[in-house]
């Protein structure tokens, strides 16, 4: 699938040619600290599930195609490519949140996001599930990475505080196993990444321009500067950051250049 920033979400790290052997059970009991109230939404709407897609896109019955706030899943293969690791069993997990036994419903409720809609025509939303976060339930077994997309950051610091659970607990995603980031010299094509390098050069113009090591670029654009304080973007450079999101390409004095769009401080880590 894609995602609403309109670029391929396919991590160029997690990419694997074996589905994963990890087991996992399904479990709710750690989302609850991520409540609907705090959204300011009152009740929710009240949705049915007629098909999960993968970990992170569902349809409901009434035809709606529902992208989760607040995660991003690995991907199903597509064309005769196999699926990335977890992506199946971020898929089960979903499927078994959303239905009881003999495929009876629970209590689904939608929250429609503060940009409900993104470039493929689905809604932007968080779902609860007899009252407790899917995002969250996802995050805190390893089975998504918690991505940031301004305005929709109701629960961004809840769904934070689930992913360094699984990251300490070191579930799913975040097993030893696995690589975690890639470095600046090794981004071979584009989509999710956690990219890990050190910091050249910091400069100031209608963008904020953070330059690393084998040019490489994370570009902080004016409607997301108000979440950062440019004192402390200034004392990134000589440093060693992850930062994670959608990487993609562009031109830069005739040469193609990697970049990432840094939108809030939680997709960044100084190392």
């Amino acid at each position: 699938m894609k995602n609403a920033l309109g670029v391929n979400t396919r991590s160029a790290f997690f990419f694997v040619s074996l589905f994963s052997t990890v087991l996992f059970t399904p479990s709710l009991s750690l989302a609850d600290s991520c409540r609907a109230t705090d959204l300011k939404r009152g009740e929710g709407e009240r949705v049915a599930v007629k098909t999960v897609y993968d970990g992170d896109t569902l349809t409901l019955k009434d035809g709606r195609k529902i992208r989760l706030i607040g995660v991003n899943t690995p991907e199903r293969g597509r064309r005769g490519q196999p699926d990335e690791i977890l992506a199946r069993a971020a898929k089960q997990a979903v499927q078994d949140a959303v239905h009881h036994d003999n495929a009876q419903q629970r209590d689904v409720r939608l929250y429609v996001g503060r940009e409900q809609g993104d470039s493929y025509g689905r809604q932007l939303g968080h779902l609860f599930v007899d009252g407790q976060s899917l995002s969250a339930m996802l995050l805190s077994n390893g089975l998504a990475w918690h991505v940031v997309v301004p305005p929709n950051i109701g629960l961004a610091s809840c769904f934070a505080a689930a992913e360094q659970r699984a990251k300490r607990q070191g579930k799913g995603l975040w097993q030893n196993s696995l690589s975690q980031s890639v470095t600046t010299k090794n981004i071979k094509q584009g989509g999710y990444q956690r990219v890990r390098g050190i910091v050249r050069k910091v400069s100031f113009d209608k963008a904020w321009w953070i330059s690393f090591d084998d040019g490489f670029v994370a570009v902080i654009y004016p409607e997301n500067q108000h979440y950062f304080e440019q004192s402390t973007v200034s004392s990134w450079q000589g440093k060693q950051l992850e930062i994670e999101g959608w990487v993609y390409g562009a031109q830069y004095r005739g040469k193609r250049q990697w970049r990432i769009k840094l939108a809030t401080p939680f997709g960044l880590s100084v190392l």
